[in-house]
Protein backbone atom coordinates (compact mmCIF):
# COMPACT_ATOMS: atom_id res chain seq x y z
CA UNK A 1 0.00 0.00 0.00
CA UNK A 2 1.26 3.48 -0.90
CA UNK A 3 2.38 5.98 1.72
CA UNK A 4 -0.45 8.42 0.97
CA UNK A 5 -2.98 5.64 1.54
CA UNK A 6 -1.56 4.95 5.04
CA UNK A 7 -1.76 8.67 5.78
CA UNK A 8 -5.41 8.72 4.77
CA UNK A 9 -6.16 5.71 7.00
CA UNK A 10 -4.45 7.34 9.98
CA UNK A 11 -6.32 10.62 9.47
CA UNK A 12 -9.64 8.79 9.31
CA UNK A 13 -8.81 6.74 12.41
CA UNK A 14 -7.92 9.73 14.54
CA UNK A 15 -10.99 11.51 13.18
CA UNK A 16 -13.32 8.86 14.59
CA UNK A 17 -11.61 8.94 17.95
CA UNK A 18 -9.06 6.18 17.62
CA UNK A 19 -11.53 3.39 18.31
CA UNK A 20 -10.08 1.16 15.64
CA UNK A 21 -6.81 2.34 14.20
CA UNK A 22 -6.17 -0.42 11.70
CA UNK A 23 -6.95 -4.04 10.94
CA UNK A 24 -3.77 -5.95 10.23
CA UNK A 25 -3.06 -9.45 9.05
CA UNK A 26 0.71 -9.39 8.43
CA UNK A 27 3.93 -7.49 9.07
CA UNK A 28 3.59 -5.41 5.89
CA UNK A 29 0.29 -3.96 7.10
CA UNK A 30 1.74 -1.69 9.80
CA UNK A 31 0.75 1.99 9.82
CA UNK A 32 3.28 4.80 9.93
CA UNK A 33 4.77 5.10 13.40
CA UNK A 34 4.56 8.39 15.29
CA UNK A 35 7.84 9.34 16.96
CA UNK A 36 7.61 10.59 20.55
CA UNK A 37 9.20 14.00 21.03
CA UNK A 38 11.53 12.79 23.79
CA UNK A 39 12.76 9.56 22.18
CA UNK A 40 16.52 9.09 22.23
CA UNK A 41 18.80 6.26 21.17
CA UNK A 42 19.90 5.30 24.68
CA UNK A 43 16.42 4.75 26.11
CA UNK A 44 15.92 1.16 27.24
CA UNK A 45 12.82 -0.83 26.36
CA UNK A 46 11.09 -2.51 29.29
CA UNK A 47 8.82 -5.50 28.64
CA UNK A 48 6.22 -6.52 31.25
CA UNK A 49 4.42 -9.89 30.93
CA UNK A 50 0.84 -10.58 31.91
CA UNK A 51 -0.63 -12.71 34.69
CA UNK A 52 1.34 -15.88 35.41
CA UNK A 53 4.11 -14.53 33.19
CA UNK A 54 7.81 -14.76 34.00
CA UNK A 55 11.01 -13.16 32.74
CA UNK A 56 11.10 -15.83 30.03
CA UNK A 57 7.70 -14.83 28.65
CA UNK A 58 9.07 -12.80 25.74
CA UNK A 59 11.75 -15.24 24.58
CA UNK A 60 9.80 -16.06 21.42
CA UNK A 61 9.27 -12.36 20.74
CA UNK A 62 12.97 -11.61 21.03
CA UNK A 63 13.86 -14.52 18.75
CA UNK A 64 11.56 -13.14 16.06
CA UNK A 65 12.90 -9.60 16.45
CA UNK A 66 16.36 -10.98 15.67
CA UNK A 67 18.04 -7.79 16.84
CA UNK A 68 21.50 -7.10 18.18
CA UNK A 69 19.98 -5.51 21.29
CA UNK A 70 18.00 -8.62 22.24
CA UNK A 71 21.14 -10.74 22.36
CA UNK A 72 21.60 -9.34 25.86
CA UNK A 73 18.50 -9.00 28.02
CA UNK A 74 18.42 -7.94 31.66
CA UNK A 75 15.79 -10.10 33.37
CA UNK A 76 14.35 -8.75 36.61
CA UNK A 77 11.91 -10.45 38.95
CA UNK A 78 10.50 -8.22 41.66
CA UNK A 79 10.10 -10.26 44.82
CA UNK A 80 7.24 -9.81 47.26
CA UNK A 81 9.57 -7.99 49.67
CA UNK A 82 10.51 -5.48 46.97
CA UNK A 83 13.97 -6.85 46.34
CA UNK A 84 15.09 -7.46 42.76
CA UNK A 85 16.28 -10.83 41.49
CA UNK A 86 18.27 -10.29 38.31
CA UNK A 87 19.92 -12.35 35.62
CA UNK A 88 21.23 -11.64 32.15
CA UNK A 89 22.91 -8.41 31.15
CA UNK A 90 22.15 -4.74 30.56
CA UNK A 91 24.23 -3.73 27.54
CA UNK A 92 24.81 0.02 27.81
CA UNK A 93 26.67 0.05 24.50
CA UNK A 94 23.56 -1.07 22.61
CA UNK A 95 20.92 1.37 21.45
CA UNK A 96 17.70 0.72 23.35
CA UNK A 97 18.92 -2.05 25.70
CA UNK A 98 16.21 -4.51 26.72
CA UNK A 99 14.85 -5.23 30.20
CA UNK A 100 12.10 -7.65 31.22
CA UNK A 101 10.40 -6.93 34.55
CA UNK A 102 8.21 -9.69 35.99
CA UNK A 103 6.85 -10.33 39.47
CA UNK A 104 7.14 -13.12 42.02
CA UNK A 105 3.46 -12.54 42.72
CA UNK A 106 2.20 -12.77 39.14
CA UNK A 107 -1.38 -13.70 39.97
CA UNK A 108 -4.40 -12.20 38.19
CA UNK A 109 -6.90 -9.81 39.77
CA UNK A 110 -7.12 -6.07 40.34
CA UNK A 111 -5.59 -6.19 43.81
CA UNK A 112 -2.52 -7.96 42.49
CA UNK A 113 -2.23 -5.59 39.50
CA UNK A 114 -2.21 -2.68 41.97
CA UNK A 115 0.60 -4.37 43.92
CA UNK A 116 2.52 -5.15 40.74
CA UNK A 117 2.24 -1.51 39.71
CA UNK A 118 3.89 -0.43 42.96
CA UNK A 119 6.59 -3.06 42.56
CA UNK A 120 7.23 -1.93 39.00
CA UNK A 121 7.59 1.67 40.15
CA UNK A 122 10.11 0.54 42.75
CA UNK A 123 12.03 -1.53 40.20
CA UNK A 124 12.03 1.22 37.57
CA UNK A 125 13.48 3.69 40.06
CA UNK A 126 16.26 1.31 41.10
CA UNK A 127 17.11 0.35 37.52
CA UNK A 128 17.16 3.97 36.35
CA UNK A 129 19.54 4.91 39.14
CA UNK A 130 21.84 1.95 38.49
CA UNK A 131 21.92 2.21 34.70
CA UNK A 132 21.55 5.98 34.34
CA UNK A 133 18.42 6.46 32.25
CA UNK A 134 15.56 8.94 32.66
CA UNK A 135 13.24 7.78 29.87
CA UNK A 136 12.18 4.39 28.54
CA UNK A 137 9.78 2.67 26.16
CA UNK A 138 7.39 0.05 27.49
CA UNK A 139 5.75 -3.06 26.03
CA UNK A 140 3.02 -4.55 28.19
CA UNK A 141 1.30 -7.83 27.42
CA UNK A 142 -2.20 -8.36 28.83
CA UNK A 143 -2.18 -7.21 32.48
CA UNK A 144 1.37 -6.00 31.92
CA UNK A 145 -0.22 -3.20 29.91
CA UNK A 146 -2.29 -2.25 32.96
CA UNK A 147 0.87 -2.13 35.07
CA UNK A 148 2.60 0.17 32.59
CA UNK A 149 -0.49 2.37 32.19
CA UNK A 150 -0.79 2.81 35.94
CA UNK A 151 2.92 3.62 36.06
CA UNK A 152 2.52 6.23 33.33
CA UNK A 153 -0.09 7.89 35.53
CA UNK A 154 1.92 7.58 38.74
CA UNK A 155 5.62 7.71 37.82
CA UNK A 156 6.30 10.64 40.10
CA UNK A 157 10.03 11.37 40.19
CA UNK A 158 10.85 8.03 38.52
CA UNK A 159 11.94 7.56 34.89
CA UNK A 160 9.33 8.65 32.36
CA UNK A 161 7.74 6.35 29.82
CA UNK A 162 7.70 7.96 26.36
CA UNK A 163 6.36 5.10 24.21
CA UNK A 164 3.80 2.54 25.28
CA UNK A 165 2.70 -0.52 23.30
CA UNK A 166 0.04 -2.69 24.94
CA UNK A 167 -0.97 -6.14 23.68
CA UNK A 168 -4.39 -7.56 24.50
CA UNK A 169 -4.68 -5.35 27.57
CA UNK A 170 -8.07 -5.66 29.33
CA UNK A 171 -8.68 -2.03 30.28
CA UNK A 172 -12.26 -2.92 31.21
CA UNK A 173 -11.66 -6.41 32.50
CA UNK A 174 -13.66 -9.13 30.80
CA UNK A 175 -16.67 -6.93 30.20
CA UNK A 176 -17.98 -7.07 26.65
CA UNK A 177 -19.82 -3.76 27.05
CA UNK A 178 -17.96 -0.50 27.47
CA UNK A 179 -20.91 0.96 29.39
CA UNK A 180 -20.33 -1.63 32.14
CA UNK A 181 -17.36 0.08 33.75
CA UNK A 182 -15.14 -2.08 35.95
CA UNK A 183 -13.23 -0.80 39.01
CA UNK A 184 -9.96 -1.09 37.03
CA UNK A 185 -11.21 1.16 34.24
CA UNK A 186 -12.55 3.64 36.79
CA UNK A 187 -9.15 3.67 38.51
CA UNK A 188 -7.28 4.29 35.26
CA UNK A 189 -9.67 7.03 34.18
CA UNK A 190 -9.33 8.79 37.54
CA UNK A 191 -5.63 9.49 36.92
CA UNK A 192 -5.60 10.04 33.16
CA UNK A 193 -4.90 13.75 33.52
CA UNK A 194 -1.48 12.83 34.93
CA UNK A 195 -0.40 11.15 31.67
CA UNK A 196 2.43 12.91 29.85
CA UNK A 197 1.31 15.07 26.94
CA UNK A 198 4.35 13.71 25.05
CA UNK A 199 3.40 10.03 25.47
CA UNK A 200 2.78 7.94 22.32
CA UNK A 201 0.47 4.95 22.83
CA UNK A 202 -0.37 2.04 20.54
CA UNK A 203 -2.90 -0.50 21.80
CA UNK A 204 -3.12 -3.83 19.95
CA UNK A 205 -6.05 -6.20 20.26
CA UNK A 206 -6.58 -9.58 18.66
CA UNK A 207 -9.81 -10.83 17.12
CA UNK A 208 -10.53 -14.49 16.47
CA UNK A 209 -14.24 -13.75 16.32
CA UNK A 210 -16.32 -10.60 16.44
CA UNK A 211 -16.18 -10.39 20.25
CA UNK A 212 -12.75 -11.30 21.62
CA UNK A 213 -9.29 -12.81 21.19
CA UNK A 214 -10.34 -15.97 23.00
CA UNK A 215 -9.96 -14.29 26.41
CA UNK A 216 -10.07 -10.48 26.32
CA UNK A 217 -13.11 -8.80 24.74
CA UNK A 218 -12.52 -6.40 21.85
CA UNK A 219 -14.55 -3.78 23.76
CA UNK A 220 -12.22 -4.05 26.75
CA UNK A 221 -9.14 -3.31 24.64
CA UNK A 222 -10.99 -0.44 22.93
CA UNK A 223 -11.85 1.03 26.35
CA UNK A 224 -8.29 2.32 26.42
CA UNK A 225 -9.52 5.32 24.45
CA UNK A 226 -11.37 6.49 27.57
CA UNK A 227 -7.98 6.73 29.27
CA UNK A 228 -5.62 7.99 26.58
CA UNK A 229 -7.71 9.96 24.10
CA UNK A 230 -7.07 13.73 24.32
CA UNK A 231 -4.56 13.09 27.13
CA UNK A 232 -1.44 11.99 25.23
CA UNK A 233 0.44 13.11 22.13
CA UNK A 234 -0.82 10.26 19.95
CA UNK A 235 -3.03 7.24 20.56
CA UNK A 236 -4.08 4.48 18.18
CA UNK A 237 -5.73 1.10 18.55
CA UNK A 238 -4.83 -1.63 16.10
CA UNK A 239 -6.75 -4.86 15.56
CA UNK A 240 -4.93 -7.96 14.32
CA UNK A 241 -6.84 -10.94 12.99
CA UNK A 242 -6.36 -14.37 11.43
CA UNK A 243 -2.85 -15.73 12.09
CA UNK A 244 -1.57 -15.57 15.70
CA UNK A 245 -4.42 -13.27 16.77
CA UNK A 246 -5.43 -15.32 19.82
CA UNK A 247 -4.59 -13.76 23.18
CA UNK A 248 -1.82 -16.22 24.01
CA UNK A 249 -0.20 -15.68 20.60
CA UNK A 250 -0.19 -11.87 20.46
CA UNK A 251 3.46 -11.38 21.56
CA UNK A 252 4.54 -13.48 18.57
CA UNK A 253 2.10 -11.98 16.05
CA UNK A 254 3.96 -10.76 12.90
CA UNK A 255 2.29 -7.34 13.02
CA UNK A 256 3.14 -6.99 16.71
CA UNK A 257 6.76 -7.84 15.97
CA UNK A 258 6.84 -5.13 13.31
CA UNK A 259 5.28 -2.62 15.69
CA UNK A 260 7.81 -3.38 18.41
CA UNK A 261 10.63 -3.03 15.92
CA UNK A 262 9.39 0.30 14.57
CA UNK A 263 8.03 1.96 17.70
CA UNK A 264 10.66 0.82 20.18
CA UNK A 265 13.89 0.29 18.27
CA UNK A 266 13.96 2.67 15.31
Amino acid sequence: MKKWQWLLICILCFGIGGVIGHVATGPTMVPSIIKPASATANQPVIFVPGSNGTVEGFSGTFAKLNRQATRHVLKVTVLKNGHLKTSGRFDQKTQHPVIVVAFENNADGDENVFKQSEWFKLAAGKLAKQYHFTYFGGVGYSNGGLVLTRYAERSGSGPKITRLLTLGTPYNGLSEHITQETPMLADLKSRRQHLSKDLVVYSVGGTINDKNDGIVPVASVAAGRLIFQKQVADYMTISVSQHHAAHTELPDNPTVISLIQQLMFK
